[in-house]
């Protein structure tokens, strides 16, 4: 026993405190009683009853307080060992020391023998519980136990205490008790050496198998001593003792708290081997002892029965622990099935996932790719077979449905979209959602005319309304559409489809546009104009023209309209009308905006000072709904020490209204802001855009400009409705105390007709044309137009 300490807990002494060198106190001081009790006995029987009381009762002491300590007084395991430890020192107390060593009573020992059988019982008892508590199988475990203590009888019995027992000759109850005691120790140890090859780092556990060990060990010498018709001599008592002091040492060790066990029903290879050797080789070996002994003519028929029914016990073991593990075979292979459907369902809900669209279960935009990959090859290699016919479409408006009503509204929408465009029936088309609100159709080996007489019955399907939460929505949708024309590759195919699609989407709403090879070179061209436009404005390449705005009644000019000019250095001038969408489109027009703002503030300081005029700068939607714009212009207008009414920017009704509700109320909060400060606001191609009169009630709004194409009409043929129409426009104005401006003024008749209307303002190349800077001081000081006015 002094052997197991620096084996199990190598750490020294001193590097423990606390509550965990309780344990190893009452170890070492135990180990010392128990190695003077076989002197003690030997000088005085009192001694060795005392000595035999102290030793028990520290270790019931040390189970108590153990099991309290760790918190096992709870489970039943170890409340069944403590019960065994308090059992077996009254046995030895009140039994054995005060029955029969020092009162004689009769029939003493049989109450110690009884006490301690009772004792074996409880640990047993509580050891199978504690074994069947374990993780893993409840009958694994008890099971291995029995088949490691048949396999270690076997051999004893036949070579050791088969012989013994012959030799001697006795029988009795003293003989029983001493044979049935270790055959319970056998058990005992089986389930403790099962659990600890599977919790080999459990010390406690270590500890409590060394415990039963001691216990086989001083059992075997006492069943020596009986069949050699002596008292238990010092080699029982130190085995017993050692079995109390361990088993307090175990409990009261502080790694017992907390602590599970596993005892799994499949053990490691090595071990199952292990566990086949011992059960081929110990009735081997048992049996070919007997058969010795029997030739020698030592053996006795009951020794051959007593290993016969071990055989047979053993047998049983094994064919019970075979029916475990085919259970578990059965168990994991229903469990193996069950696993691999759900990884096949798991597979295909997964493949089924990656391509296809989680909201509308429509085809995604990777089977897409993947189905045009197959119809693109199919119709290169194949003769007769035609190229397939790709449809994209982005629905109008929708935006302004997940703004004004929310996601789920929008999601919603899309799974209407998704089930009307499901009922457009055509052969073998593939339907697919690429995102937001993008929708593709793939017709394999279809014409262009079928190409578009499907992308007709979109159109209607899309337009009639939808209903949904008690709200009636109505959306439009622009397709692009390839068709009858050849592709290498997928990406090509929609990269095509796609600027089919731009080409719509420009053309206005609810729009059907073909791709043809000169939709290709426009896209190239915006790219050609958008690298260009980063580059004229970091290389100061932009200029300013200015075309006044005359009083065609004294013919003053009352402000300049500051115009955008591109000159590419070393090439030609660039039409507005060519880079300014590109500007827009990219974005590019923030800065460039910036820019003219700030250079038109800085034109008109002097004309301001000199002539009280103001300058007009066109604001895009874009500019106006960038965060701080209104707060940038009002610093420029300081930093050029512009005053009120300096200032006037010019917008179109059309950027307002086409935004949600809630945008055009943020837009008309920036404008009114301005407006405090005394920015005018001027409503661009008033006529032409929405043209809702109603609008003018709402909108921030200073003076209105009228188109020119109203201004042409004029002196066409029939010219009397459009005089009646601009005429009306003028004075619903003037009813609203709103400057008007006439565009595109550019004959001397035109300017006349608008001087008999009223009071209007005009500007136009009857006029000037718009000039740069330095021609707008001539003009101011010259004004050469006051005859044509």
């Amino acid at each position: 026993m002094s052997q197991i300490v620096p084996e199990v807990f190598p750490s020294a002494l001193s590097r423990l405190t606390g509550a965990s060198r309780l344990w190893l106190v009452y170890l070492l001081a135990a180990t010392a009683l128990t190695a003077a009790t076989p002197f003690l006995a030997s000088v005085s029987p009192a001694l060795d009853v005392l000595a035999w009381v102290l030793a028990q009762g520290a270790s019931a002491a040390a189970v108590l307080t153990g099991a309290r300590r760790n918190g096992l007084t709870g489970l039943w395991p170890w409340r069944l060992l403590c019960v065994a430890a308090v059992s077996a020192w009254l046995s030895t107390t009140l039994a054995w020391g005060v029955g029969w060593v020092w009162l004689e009573i009769p029939g003493s020992m049989d109450l110690y023998r009884a006490g301690t059988l009772a004792t074996y019982a409880l640990s047993l008892v509580a050891l199978t519980m504690l074994s069947l508590r374990a993780e893993g199988s409840r009958g694994a475990g008890l099971l291995d136990a029995g088949i490691i203590a048949v396999c270690v009888a076997m051999p004893l019995w036949t070579f050791l205490i088969g012989p013994l027992i012959d030799a001697s000759g006795r029988t009795g109850a003293d003989l029983a008790f001493a044979v049935a005691i270790p055959v319970i120790d056998l058990f005992a140890v089986g389930i403790l050496l099962r659990l600890a090859f599977d919790n080999r780092r459990a010390p406690w556990l270590r500890l409590l198998g060394a415990a039963y060990l001691s216990l086989f060990a001083g059992d075997g010498a006492y069943l020596v001593d009986q069949v050699a018709g002596r008292s238990s001599g010092a080699a029982a008592t130190l085995g017993w003792l050692g079995f109390s002091v361990l088993s307090g040492a175990a409990v009261l060790h502080p790694d017992a708290a907390g602590r599970r066990l596993r005892t799994p029903v499949v053990s490691s290879r090595g071990r199952v081997m292990a566990f086949l050797g011992l059960a081929l080789l110990s009735p081997l070996v048992s049996g070919l002892g007997h058969a010795s002994l029997e030739s020698s003519g030592s053996g006795h028929f009951f020794d051959g029965l007593m290993n016969t029914a071990l055989t047979v016990m053993l047998a049983v073991l094994l064919v019970l622990r075979l029916n475990t593990l085919a259970r578990l075979a059965e168990e994991r292979s229903a469990e193996l099935g069950v696993a691999l459907r759900r990884q096949e369902a798991l597979q295909r809900s997964l493949s089924h996932r990656a391509l296809h669209d989680p909201l509308t279960g429509l085809a995604n935009r990777t089977l897409l790719s993947q189905s045009l990959e197959h119809t693109i090859i199919a119709s290169s290699s194949l003769p007769g077979i035609r190229p397939p016919a790709l449809l994209l479409l982005d629905l109008d408006g929708f935006k302004d449905v997940n703004d004004t009503f929310g996601h789920p509204i929008g999601d919603e929408l899309l799974t209407h979209v998704a089930r009307r465009l499901n009922t457009v029936e055509a052969p073998g088309r593939i339907l697919a959602r690429l995102g937001g609100d993008e929708f593709a159709l793939l017709l394999p080996e279809a014409t262009p005319e079928e190409a578009l007489a499907l992308a007709r019955r979109v159109l209607t399907a899309v337009r009639a309304p939808y209903r949904l939460e008690a709200r009636e929505l109505h959306l439009t949708t622009s397709i692009g559409i390839l068709a009858g024309l050849g592709v290498d590759s997928p990406s090509e195919a929609l990269r095509n489809a796609d600027l089919a699609l731009y080409a719509a989407k420009n053309a206005g709403k609810d729009q059907i546009a073909v791709f043809e090879p000169g939709l290709r070179d426009a896209q190239l061209e915006r790219t050609r104009l958008t690298a260009e436009l980063r580059r004229a404005l970091a290389g100061d390449e932009f200029t300013l023209n200015y075309q006044p705005v005359v009083n065609l009644i004294d013919g003053d000019i009352c402000g300049v309209e500051a115009l955008l000019r591109w000159t590419p250095t070393g090439g030609r001038p660039v039409r507005p009308d060519i880079f300014i969408p590109v500007a827009e489109e990219t974005g590019l027009i923030v800065p460039i905006g910036r820019w003219v703002l700030e250079q038109a503030c800085a034109d008109a300081r002097r004309w301001h000072e000199r002539y009280g005029i103001s300058v007009a700068v066109n604001v895009s939607g874009r500019q106006l709904r960038e965060d701080g714009f209104g707060a940038m212009v009002l610093e420029t207008l300081v930093r050029h020490e512009l005053p009120e009414g300096a200032l006037t920017l010019e917008i179109t009704e059309s950027m307002l209204l086409a935004t949600t509700p809630a945008e055009t109320q943020r837009l008309i909060g920036v404008l009114d802001a301005l407006r405090e400060h005394g920015v005018r606001i001027a409503l661009d191609d008033f006529g032409t855009g929405y043209s809702s009169l109603a609008y003018l009630r709402t909108l921030p709004v200073d003076v209105l400009k009228i188109d020119r194409s109203f201004t042409i009409a004029l002196t066409e043929e029939g010219p009397h409705q459009t005089q009646a129409f601009t005429k009306a426009i003028m004075e619903l104005s003037a009813s609203l105390h709103l400057d008007t401006v006439v565009e595109g003024v550019e004959t001397s008749e035109q300017a006349a007709l608008l001087q008999q209307m009223g009071r209007p303002l005009a500007q136009g190349y009857l006029f000037s044309p718009p000039v740069p800077a330095p021609r707008v001081d001539e003009l101011l000081d010259t004004a050469p137009w006051r005859n044509a006015a």
